[in-house]
């Protein structure tokens, strides 16, 4: 057996061998660099895949193979034939055949020590082929991924393979969410910022949210679509997002030049400690939990693990949703509430096309008149001038509506509005960061051409691609070999300190 094992190493030697013979062939008839690097490239790959199959030959042969070994008070035996074990790592298929132990022949195996000593996945794909794979696939879809997985390896997982790997990755995410390694205090500005909004994501129609049922047998009457309407429906995803940042005083001529003007500041000090967070409504262990609920607790943790003394000062920033605002006032209490200023400025390019043509430069100029008038703390004074506007122009009954409902709008939220006092307190008043995630977590994955998704595997993506965007990917992976470990190999430790007896 040991001179096998030897052959085994001989073989990668061998291989090697092939791709250095390869390399002098190139250089002789002068082949053109980048098909050296390919052809360089593919044969390391069969190296890597010899590596493989020498070192599990390796292991295998370094063990002790007992007739019997005792497990929880049970006696195991060594079955008579050993099994095949399929494993696929980024070098491509390596199966190999193993000891393992069981009460009897056709019982399921119990123990299988060349698998606990490898630490062998649960599924049959290596581990950093599956953290290699998720990174794809978070980012494009799993036909794209597939696509390029096959180009640079020569093989590639299937899609369904690909979504099973997704799926029990995510798994572990609610978990890893919940044991999240506080941010360190003492690297925090002196703003907490807490921001959130929702974005829809296309479901299939099993999943989409339930609507008006039809007298056809229970099912929705299938009707002409209206003009802007698409087929299918969205089931939204609540993102949350939270951060700290220095103090930036600005003035509002300042704000406007950065909204209108597109005129950044130079000086902007950059978020820092940034975490994301993306989560559906759905049913779990057959209860209804609420995406709103889960991101806004997740939001009061984060919040008090950056600032467990309370001593900074905590805005948060979003949309007029009456219910982001319920869950604002509920979790997190001690916040100064800021209605997105870049929310806001829609409202006011509404109000303008209901007085002037759609890109006039009258539109314009009411905006910046007004959005002006609100940064100065002028609520009262832009509801009022505005409505007696509406009043002298006699609008139409529709653009009328349209005017009385963003005012309310206003009116309704001016305690969120006080832009004066935000600026000159250094305060961020607009939701860039959860804006941006909302495009960048949810709609640049979840609303490629085509895409509809069910409940499960769109959570999956978002859990995954948050961890992503967080920079956490590497300590997601780590956490989750380790929990995994554990579960599947709780005996290791001590069955391994049996068979070192036993030799």
């Amino acid at each position: 057996m040991i001179i096998e094992v030897e052959d085994r190493f001989c073989k990668v030697a061998k291989q090697f061998l092939k791709v250095l013979g390869r390399l002098q062939r190139a250089a002789a008839s002068g082949d053109a660099v980048h098909e050296v690097e390919e052809t360089t490239w593919f044969g390391l790959l069969e190296v890597g895949r010899e590596v493989i199959v020498a070192y599990i030959e390796q292991q295998d042969e370094a063990l002790p193979r007992p007739k019997v070994i005792e497990q929880e008070g049970k006696k195991l035996r060594r079955l008579r034939k050993r099994r095949t074990r399929p494993y696929v790592s980024v070098f491509g298929p390596t199966p190999y055949r193993r000891d393992v132990y069981a009460t009897r022949e056709t019982q399921r195996q119990e123990v299988v020590p060349l698998d606990a000593k490898l630490g062998m996945p649960e599924g049959n794909t290596s581990y950093l082929l599956q953290k290699w794979s998720g990174t794809k696939c978070v980012k494009e879809s799993y036909d794209q991924s597939r696509a390029t997985l096959a180009e640079i390896f020569g093989f590639a997982p299937s899609v369904n393979c690909l979504e099973d790997m997704v799926t029990r990755a995510a798994e572990h995410a609610e978990v890893y969410f919940d044991q999240q390694v506080p941010v360190d205090p003492t690297t925090e500005e002196q703003i907490l910022v807490a921001t959130s909004d929702c974005k829809g994501v296309p479901m299939r129609r099993i999943d989409a949210p339930r609507t008006k049922r039809g007298d056809d047998g229970g099912r929705p009457k299938r009707k002409r679509l209206k003009k802007g309407q698409k087929h299918g429906q969205k089931r939204m995803a609540c993102v949350g997002g939270v951060y700290s940042v220095s103090p930036f005083r600005r003035t509002a001529e300042e704000v406007l030049d950065e909204i209108l003007r597109k005129e950044k500041q130079q000086q902007r000090p950059e978020p820092r400690n940034k975490r994301l967070r993306a989560v559906l409504t759905r049913q779990l262990d057959g209860k209804e939990v609420n995406g709103k609920d889960v991101v806004f607790d997740w939001l009061a943790d984060e919040v008090r693990g950056r600032d467990p003394q309370a001593c900074r000062t905590v805005v948060a920033i979003m949309d007029g949703e009456t219910k982001l605002r319920e869950l604002q006032q509920r979790k997190l209490g001690r916040a100064v509430g800021i209605l997105d200023i870049w929310h806001v400025t829609e409202y006011l390019w509404k109000l303008a096309y209901c007085f002037h043509p759609e890109g006039s430069d009258e539109a314009e100029t009411f905006v910046e008149t007004y959005l002006r008038k609100l940064l100065e703390g002028k609520v009262r004074r832009v509801i009022g001038g505005i409505r007696q506007m509406a009043t002298k122009r006699g609008l139409s009954k529709p653009k009328e509506a349209k005017v009385e409902q963003c005012l309310n709008y206003f009116a309704e939220r001016c305690e969120y509005m006080k832009y004066d006092e935000y600026l000159a307190a250094g305060y961020p008043i607009g939701s860039g960061v959860v804006e941006g995630a909302c495009r960048h977590l949810v709609k640049d994955r979840m609303e490629q051409t085509g895409m509809r998704w069910r409940i499960e595997g769109a959570q999956a993506i978002l859990h995954l691609r948050a961890i992503y965007l967080n920079d956490e990917w590497d300590a997601f992976h780590s956490t989750r070999i380790q929990a995994e470990q554990h579960k599947l190999y709780p005996y290791k430790r001590r069955l391994l300190t049996i068979l070192n007896c036993a030799t």
